[in-house]
């Protein structure tokens, strides 16, 4: 247990639940020589998905809810280069876990479609073996 002292206040947290296996990080390497670094935060009711090009950092920002093999969006912050891309990853990944999906994607330079194909396969593979455990 943590206790965190606000004033009079006092805030408990409870770090008993387990958190191992909520969180996967893997370098991306594409055939183009791009790499890409991908981190996978999961909740019980959905997920994070981080794709970085090169460096870690805050890029587009799509968020996804499914429920019932429906999907509705919402694109927080754009991304200029793949709009369509970081979207059908939101939307998928919504539909693969029923949950809430939040996608981050930043890229230096527009991608083409193989190259997309190849992230989208390499995070739909993450999923499956996430879903299987």
């Amino acid at each position: 247990m943590i206790y965190i002292s606000y004033c009079t206040k006092i805030l408990t947290v409870n770090l008993s639940e387990p958190h191992e296996g909520n969180y996967i990080e893997k370098r991306i390497t594409l055939k183009s020589n791009r790499v890409f670094l991908l981190k996978f935060i999961e909740f019980h009711n959905g997920c994070f998905v981080s794709l970085s090009e090169d460096l870690c950092k805050i890029g587009g920002v799509h968020v996804s809810v499914a429920s019932n093999n429906r999907t509705q969006s919402a694109r927080v912050i754009p991304n200029i280069r793949d709009p369509v891309f970081i979207k059908t990853l939101s939307e998928k990944i919504s539909l693969m876990i029923n949950g809430i999906v939040i996608t981050n994607f930043n890229n230096k330079n527009p991608m083409s479609l193989p190259e997309m194909q190849e992230i989208m396969n390499e995070v739909l593979k993450l999923l499956e073996v996430k879903t299987t455990d």
